[in-house]
């Protein structure tokens, strides 16, 4: 009975890593949001080293459409470290989700997409290129799922 229990659980393995592999658009979409997540993480390790004043605060050269934004990034940069990091964490846990192949890494994955897509609203004009890569990679995971439901 252990046995059975084991060898399926060894054949749903090599269907996941399968399927996803087969859809495209679903492999795409989680290996964009691997790329994102790791350069989110490189932004989190950059406000840290500002925070630090290891390195110049850089966001103050960048155009923003609201005042409260860039003052909040010129002197209050550390409010902005848990928001990077939540985000960070969420595309990592989505990436090892879609890579599994699982619905929760789907949901994760929309779910932090549309919220970062609210927020870069905020961050405009320089933050209509993250708005973009959000968009983009959304229409991939719909796309995956919607070609073949896979995800269990």
């Amino acid at each position: 009975m252990k046995e059975e229990k084991n060898q399926s659980s060894e054949k749903s393995n090599i269907m996941n890593k399968l399927v996803i592999k087969q859809n495209k658009s679903l492999f795409i979409g989680a290996f964009s949001m691997l790329v994102y997540s790791i350069f989110e993480l490189i932004d989190c390790f950059f406000v840290l080293l500002i925070i630090s004043n290891i390195i110049p605060n850089f966001y103050l050269y960048l155009d923003y459409s609201f005042l409260e934004i860039k003052l909040l990034l010129q002197f209050n940069l550390i409010y902005f470290l848990p928001v990077f990091f939540g985000f960070t964490l969420m595309r990592w846990l989505s990436t090892i989700g879609l890579f599994k192949n699982k619905l929760w890494g789907y949901q994760i994955g929309v779910i932090s997409l549309l919220i970062t897509m609210g927020y870069t609203i905020l961050f405009l004009p320089i933050g209509f290129f993250e708005f973009l890569a959000c968009v983009i990679i959304l229409s991939l995971l719909i796309i995956g799922k919607n070609r073949e439901i896979s995800l269990i």
